[in-house]
């Protein structure tokens, strides 16, 4: 699920000492003029906390904030300490760190209590702990607290900046509620009064909050235009998680209207932003996403390796985020299939001469007899394959034995029914290959697979694995053919499906998906994959997946 942004009220009024890895210095070519005052401190970096929060530097943001509660503490000033432990908590917020995030936000209201009943600094608070419930799942207490916000700005001078992020809060709340129609209402209430104060910051968030209620409605093409609108009000001033967000509204809407070219531009872009700013969610879902286009555009390799990085940036976000907030992000997506049948004209001949008949009835004999060859050839090769794969099941199922060792018992059993029964009809073929000479190219062949793994390879050939062996094609398929009874797919087939029930059953691929389990064991589709893994285990992946996850 996207991020969707919330308004956050920053404090911004620091002074300007950097921090590296913990110790303060002073960087004096930031100055101008000598800071003779701390007021002249604080304006100064109210400036560059506010410079450094836009560009997505929120280290230095944190840093800015850190020197500043160090002074407020050191001179008693008890109202700038407490807008310092809101920026700090903001920061929290914005790294989601939710836990130190709420911890410092009950701080500064602990010590603001000594504030008027509605002072600034006290909203202020309720509305970025309203922004944190929405984050850690709790939407009925956000709902809640910016109901409270809307009555304590009432004795606010301008109190539409508050009703503006009450109803865009109240707004995220209904949207994770999935009350989509509600939740478009406030955002829409949260923009009209963004566009009457001309403050271009929280219209472009109420704007993508707006494309985010689209998606979720299955308006793709309006989400697609009100997020370009809304990257058209983006300047560089503006904070660049916003360009993030609307860029990956755009790709999920392309996506749903299974535009997938198109939306691998903008996602790109997203996912960039969210390596360079560290914004893990954004991060997610940017891989989550072209994972999902890569897939659809037949691009293997990427796509694997998307959901990769998908898969790990999620543990750590993840090791961020509430109990409820994970439930939430476990939600699977559903791939919707269409099934198209059509029907071909019939043809139906009909004739009044008596040659006619009989000529139709002899070619229908003639067929029909050709037919019953056929038809009893195909019956003899299907009961042998279906031998083939009885057998095939039987290395497979005993999973406390490796496959070498599994296939070395099977050559021997082979050779003795071959030595005990020489007239059987079932009797292996006979070769000129002394069975010394075999027992050698048969331990070869079996290392050579434990080894180097040439089966993980999609597009791996006979003539490939012969010439790694030093031997001829031909002594490879008669090897196979005389120890094992097998042809060249076969028994690379083995090999991959072996290796796919390992991967299935290994917790660290609980999250991958089918075609992805079949491309990590060396199957070029999947549909190779379900119909091999379907004939040698007796179930489909995703049923084996079911039963051993």
């Amino acid at each position: 699920m996207q991020k969707t942004p919330c308004f956050i009220f920053i404090i911004c009024f620091w002074v300007t000492t950097i921090f590296a890895q913990d110790q303060k210095t002073i960087d004096l070519s930031l100055y101008d003029k000598e800071v003779v005052s701390v007021e002249d401190s604080i304006a100064k970096y109210k400036r560059l906390s506010r410079e450094a929060y836009r560009s997505g530097n929120l280290k230095a943001f944190k840093n800015y904030t850190d020197i500043v509660l160090t002074i407020a503490i050191a001179n008693g000033q008890e109202e700038t300490r407490i807008r310092a432990l809101v920026n700090v908590a903001i920061y929290y917020q914005q790294t989601d760190q939710y836990e130190q995030s709420l911890d410092t936000y009950l701080q500064a209201e602990k010590r603001a209590e000594i504030l008027p009943k509605d002072s600034y600094i006290k909203i202020l608070i309720k509305v970025n702990l309203g922004n944190l419930y929405i984050a850690i799942g709790d939407y009925e207490k956000a709902i809640l607290t910016m109901n409270t916000v809307i009555e304590l700005a009432k004795n606010q001078e301008g109190p539409e900046q508050f009703y503006n992020v009450a109803y865009s809060i109240i707004g995220n709340a209904y949207l994770h509620q999935k009350k989509y129609q509600k939740a478009l209402h406030y955002m829409k209430l949260s923009k009209d009064l963004a566009i009457k104060r001309s403050h271009s910051s929280h219209l472009i968030r109420s704007m993508i909050n707006i494309s985010d209620c689209y998606i979720k409605l299955e308006r793709y093409e309006d989400a697609i235009l009100n997020s370009k609108e809304t990257l058209e009000l983006i300047r560089e001033k503006e904070s660049i998680e916003s360009k993030a967000l609307a860029q990956l509204t755009i790709g999920a809407g392309y996506i749903g209207l299974k535009r997938y070219q198109e939306a691998l531009e903008p996602l790109l872009e997203a996912k960039d932003i969210g390596v360079k700013g560290n914004f893990l969610k954004i991060q997610m879902d940017a891989h989550y996403y072209l994972a999902q286009v890569y897939e659809a555009l037949d691009d293997l390799d990427n796509s694997l390796k998307e959901h990769k990085a998908y898969t790990k940036v999620r543990e750590q976000y993840l090791k961020t985020l509430s109990k409820a907030q994970r439930l939430e992000l476990e939600k699977e997506s559903l791939v919707k299939s269409e099934i198209i049948s059509k029907q071909k004209e019939s043809l139906v001949f009909l004739s009044k001469e008596k040659q006619v008949f009989i000529f139709i009835g002899v070619v229908l004999v003639i067929l029909l007899m050709v037919s019953s060859i056929v038809y009893s050839n195909k019956r003899r090769k299907m009961a042998a394959t279906s031998v083939q794969l009885h057998d095939d099941k039987l290395l497979l199922e005993n999973e406390n034995e490796v496959l070498k060792d599994k296939l070395n018992a099977l050559a021997v059993e082979i050779q003795q029914q071959a030595d005990a029964k020489e007239t059987s009809a079932k009797r292996i073929k006979k070769s000129s290959i002394p069975e010394e000479t075999q027992q050698h190219y048969m331990e070869r062949i079996l290392d050579y697979m434990e080894k180097e793994k040439p089966f993980l390879d999609h597009e791996i050939k006979q003539t490939d694995i012969a010439s790694n062996l030093g031997i001829s094609v031909h002594l490879f398929s008669e090897i196979l053919n005389v120890c094992f009874q097998k042809n060249f797919n076969n028994f690379i087939n083995l090999y991959r499906i072996d290796t796919a029930k390992s991967l299935i059953k290994n917790p660290k691929y609980k999250h991958y998906k089918i075609l992805e389990i079949g491309y990590e064991a060396g199957f070029p589709s999947k549909t190779s994959f379900n119909r091999v893994f379907k004939n040698l285990v007796g179930q489909t992946p995703s049923e084996f997946q079911k039963k051993h996850c």
